[in-house]
């Protein structure tokens, strides 16, 4: 790619919009960030209440950015948004955000930039840049289910991210759609407000408690590197994971029901009639949360009640389950996530990259036939800052052409075979095709490997069995000659 170009115009001023504006700055470019929302921080924003980080702040965060001393371990909304925006004022970054300004088109010119049109206060304007990076996070748009009867539903139908405190659930019978983690953190929250809470499930997912047997924390298993060779394989799984999968493949069952059982037991899923009908090594790596502490318990004790089933309308005082139940309801809200709006892309672009499963992208970034193009922040992983903040240093040092892409061809050749490997093991949804979660860390070695940097961070025995931390990234994210 070409070194030489100068601007770039950023999509998104979330966590990983900031990071790939650092970064670029860092790297010689000059940076412009829209972001649609009136504060930086994207979900971080604003949402419910109770939203926190659900990994200790040790292992979420920038590489080259602490937490400060006296951050909670688990950082509330307010702290991370307090993060975000030093991140962005210690990087000058912060006077390059245009703030309420939604970019309703991106189209690449004639001449091989990019024209972007931006709305703002009802006006548009347009600017051409060198580079188009999109950087809208996992969290665009609030995916609303349509149900028949809300018009004439007496009660109140809202988003978990609308959901501010307790005054608009006290006394009220709530129920809750999903069973996602903002779910249940909203459903614990509100117990002691509501009249009665309910959560309802059409589908249920293994837990991942904070800490394994009231020990041991999670981040033991969700943050080092030995899990994932008990994972799916990677697509270019190491000589670890293929042993593990070929001779020992009955002893990684046996490890995996072993977990089963544990989880089970520890938040008594049989007696809560909530265990999951999809085996575990494929769930944990396509449907990872973390449950909050008290859930199962409060559900254990009658405080929070489980529904498995489905709304199939409203009526006026309450909800109609698909199973025949009424359930009373005043108040119903969606923990049902969100949705991808690239609707300012043109559709025979967007075609070239996008399908039911999500965005196609050669190493989750690029794609041949988009010059000038580019995604950051597109996949879930389980550490995202640290995982926005490698893709943003991976693109800016692509930009640069310090190391060389693949042909065109080897590029659609490698989308084609990640296609077929995540829909091997994901669970079908709009968004399989970016699911990382555990095999964040071989994604990383990729990069690592394509940068010509050593992927291992730690000495042999530690880096397979302890933890890794957004630190361990530091040398690499933190300056235009990593190591």
């Amino acid at each position: 790619m070409d070194g030489e170009a100068k601007s770039i115009a950023v999509l998104g001023a979330g966590v990983a919009g900031l990071a790939t504006a650092k970064t670029l700055k860092q790297y010689g470019y000059d940076v412009i960030i829209y972001e649609a929302r009136s504060a930086l921080g994207g979900v971080w924003a604003n949402n419910y209440r109770s939203l926190c980080v659900l990994e200790p702040k040790w292992v979420y965060g920038y590489p080259d950015w602490p937490w400060p001393r006296e951050t909670p371990l688990y950082p509330p909304a307010s702290h991370v948004r307090d993060y975000l925006e030093s991140y962005a004022e210690h990087f000058g970054i912060r006077d390059r955000v245009r703030l309420n300004a939604r970019v309703v088109e991106a189209t690449p010119t004639n001449d091989g930039r990019w024209r972007i049109v931006a709305e703002s206060n009802g006006e548009r304007d347009s600017a051409e840049y060198d580079y188009f990076v999109m950087s809208p996070g996992m969290f665009n748009l609030k995916k609303m289910p349509d149900w028949p009867g809300t018009e004439t539903f007496e009660g109140e139908l809202i988003h978990s991210s609308e959901f501010r405190d307790g005054e608009q659930v006290g006394g009220k019978n709530v129920v809750i759609v999903g069973f996602s983690r903002s779910a249940m953190d909203i459903a614990v929250d509100i117990v002691d407000e509501a009249e009665s809470v309910t959560v309802l499930h059409r589908s249920i997912r293994w837990p991942v408690p904070e800490k394994i047997l009231g020990l041991i924390r999670n981040h033991v298993l969700l943050f080092a590197r030995w899990p994932t060779h008990f994972a799916p394989p990677w697509i270019r799984p190491g000589r670890a994971a293929r042993f593990l999968h070929g001779p020992l493949r009955g002893g990684v069952n046996l490890f995996w029901k072993f977990f089963e059982v544990l989880l089970s037991t520890q938040f008594r899923l049989k007696q809560h009639n909530l265990v999951p009908d999809r085996p575990i090594k494929l769930d944990l790596f396509t449907n990872l949360y973390i449950a909050p502490p008290r859930f199962f318990g409060l559900v254990g004790d009658g405080a929070i009640g489980t529904r498995h089933s489905e709304i199939e309308s409203f009526e006026n005082d309450g909800v109609r389950l698909t199973n025949g139940e009424l359930l009373p309801a005043d108040l119903v809200l969606c923990a049902t996530g969100w949705r991808h709006d690239y609707s300012f892309l043109a559709p025979d672009l967007l075609v070239q990259i996008y399908d039911a499963d999500g965005m196609h992208l050669y190493r989750h970034m690029l794609h041949p036939a988009l010059p000038g193009f580019a995604l950051v922040g597109g996949v879930q992983g389980i550490n995202s800052a640290t995982l926005y903040a490698m893709q943003a240093t991976w693109l800016a040092r692509c930009f640069k052409g310090e190391f060389a892409l693949p042909s065109a061809e080897e590029q659609l050749a490698e989308i084609e075979a990640l296609k077929a490997w995540n829909r091997s093991f994901v669970t079908e949804r709009p968004n399989r095709a970016q699911i990382l979660n555990l095999h964040q860390l071989p994604y990383l070695d990729d990069l690592m490997d394509d940068m010509g940097l050593e992927k291992r961070r730690k000495p042999l025995l530690a880096d397979q069995f302890v933890p890794y931390r957004s630190m361990d990234y530091a040398a690499v994210t933190a300056g235009t000659n990593p190591s």
